[in-house]
């Protein structure tokens, strides 16, 4: 938010050009004021007034025209084919053989057409993603989790408790987003949740008809990225090793939007932050999240939690949180 802020309003900023690379959609609306776009399809670079927002809405407008032409000019060109090859069905004069003909060469035309309009589709279409399925085996009745009166701190730290006093529950509809500055206990907090560390006072209660799953924003610790997803899963679940199993599990990637061929190093871009977004949105169990895209975290959490000066609080909403650190900010400027 500082940056953002800083180099929307310096003036010293405002007089000099700067290239931005980002994947965070809020930044870029605050600060862009054109867009530039690589497309790998059309291999080309096309520049655009206005923030992301403004580009990705005009995108979307050219992406339902093009597959609306389309769709009118198949119409058309099947109508065309299917009286030039009707044979005499509308009679057999020489006038309607010559009608014929001109119908076949105006259906040419227009297939010329419409495969020249299909690569500019396709090009449109490049960044479009497939949705994600996350499976979930069923919302459960009550809480998931429970911590009660939870402290906590690493032996020899000072303070000697990260956070103290934490108490609060998380249910299946449960959407939170964990929130304050880094080094302030939101990881420490997940690990209590996980039950990877145990609580120096207090309790917390987990489910025992709950899996607890956790997905590290450092993904190395997790997968091995010289694997493709494919090597990945067939290395956790190798099964038989027959064809029919690797078949099975090419099965469940793409079920995730995802191929056996995928880049093993890719981190996810703009569409694809919003296809998981909507994807956890739909999720039938409880989500815990720590991120700093603010995109992400409007669209999927529907509770805020702050980690700061030794407490867990719930505040209003992430905007409230927010709005709350933008005057701190101006008050520092």
């Amino acid at each position: 938010m500082w940056l953002a802020r800083e180099l929307a309003t310096s003036e010293t900023w405002k007089e000099r050009i700067v290239v931005i690379v980002s994947h965070d959609r809020h930044f870029m609306d605050e600060v862009c004021t054109d867009c530039l776009h690589i497309s790998g399809a059309a291999k080309k670079l096309t520049q655009a007034r206005g923030n992301y927002s403004v580009w990705h809405k005009r995108r979307k407008e050219q992406q339902a025209l093009f597959a609306k032409e389309q769709k009118a000019r198949q119409d058309e060109i099947d109508r065309l084919r299917e009286y030039a090859g009707h044979g005499f069905k509308y009679g057999g004069s020489a006038s309607q053989i010559n009608k014929m003909g001109m119908k076949a060469k105006q259906a040419d035309k227009l297939e010329e057409a419409h495969a020249e309009h299909a690569e500019e589709l396709s090009a449109l279409q490049e960044d479009v993603e497939l949705p994600i399925h996350i499976a979930a085996g069923g919302e459960l009745d009550g809480y998931v989790v429970q911590l009660q009166d939870v402290g906590f701190g690493y032996p020899g730290a000072t303070p000697a408790r990260l956070f103290q006093h934490c108490e609060f529950g998380i249910t299946s509809k449960s959407r939170i987003v964990l929130l304050g500055e880094n080094g302030n206990g939101k990881t420490t907090l997940v690990k209590l949740i996980m039950g990877e560390l145990q609580p120096c006072e207090g309790n917390v209660r987990r489910s025992p008809h709950a899996r607890y799953a956790l997905v590290n924003q450092h993904h190395a610790d997790q997968i091995d990225l010289s694997l493709t997803p494919l090597e990945f899963l067939a290395s956790k679940f190798p099964g038989d090793g027959s064809y029919a199993h690797t078949q099975k599990l090419r099965s469940h990637l793409s079920q995730c939007g995802v191929t056996s061929g995928s880049s093993k190093n890719a981190s996810l871009d703009l569409e694809s932050v919003a296809t998981l977004a909507e994807s956890v949105k739909n999720f039938k169990g409880a989500v815990i999240c720590v991120s700093h895209d603010q995109f992400f975290v409007q669209t999927v959490a529907n509770e805020a939690w702050v980690v700061n000066e030794g407490k867990v609080v719930r505040v209003d909403s992430f905007e409230a949180y927010r709005n709350k650190q933008l005057k701190l900010l101006s008050k520092v400027a």
